[in-house]
């Protein structure tokens, strides 16, 4: 049975809590952290097969997801990452070592000279998030470009995170868009 919404917790009181237990992880731990989470995900069948990552390229204390896309891009899997464009993500062919630019929030996103890359054709996006529910909510920065992105394609929706920003859970509105499944140095959690 859920918890009545008055029981749940407040989305702008739970994002600062989320942002600020991440942020108190030092960086070797979250390095190291990456690194397990990689061992998890190397072992998951669907992992292997695919073609097309849209990834993101990490800010402040977010996890990032370049050691799983250096594996995945050497057997030959290309990786894409978003650039904002008016309300919306556009992704872009990116590797390690190109150019970046500063958008919206700080945040790093390919330059407009790299390849698009659809969204349509991506197999496996690598969410970021503040925080994901027991049953796959994501709890994101509350600028809705994941959601709106979600809403109009059908690759799987792999958020990527730590342990500590599994929560519990807090009243999702109607455009909430959930993951398929959660990624962290614990292991890898499928929702269904």
């Amino acid at each position: 049975m859920k918890p009545s919404t008055d029981a749940l917790p407040d989305k702008r009181a739970l994002r600062r809590q989320l942002r600020a237990e991440r942020d108190s992880l030092s960086p070797a731990l979250r390095h190291a952290y990456v690194q397990q989470a990689n061992v998890h995900l190397a072992r998951w069948e669907r992992w292997s097969a695919v073609k097309v990552i849209g990834s993101y390229l990490p800010h402040e204390s977010e996890f990032d997801p370049t050691a799983l896309t250096r594996s995945a891009r050497e057997r030959g899997t290309r990786i894409a990452c978003p650039r904002v464009i008016d309300k919306a993500l556009h992704f872009h062919d990116w590797q390690e070592g190109d150019a970046v630019e500063v958008t919206i929030g700080g945040v790093l996103q390919p330059t407009n000279t790299s390849e698009i890359v659809r969204a349509e054709d991506i197999d496996l996006f690598l969410t970021p998030l503040l925080g994901c529910g027991q049953d796959g909510a994501r709890l994101g920065y509350g600028g809705g470009f994941y959601d709106r992105l979600f809403a109009e394609v059908t690759g799987f929706r792999l958020g990527v995170g730590f342990a500590l920003q599994r929560a519990a859970d807090w009243e999702t509105e109607a455009h909430d868009q959930r993951l398929h499944g959660f990624l962290s140095e614990e292991g890898l959690t499928l929702f269904s």
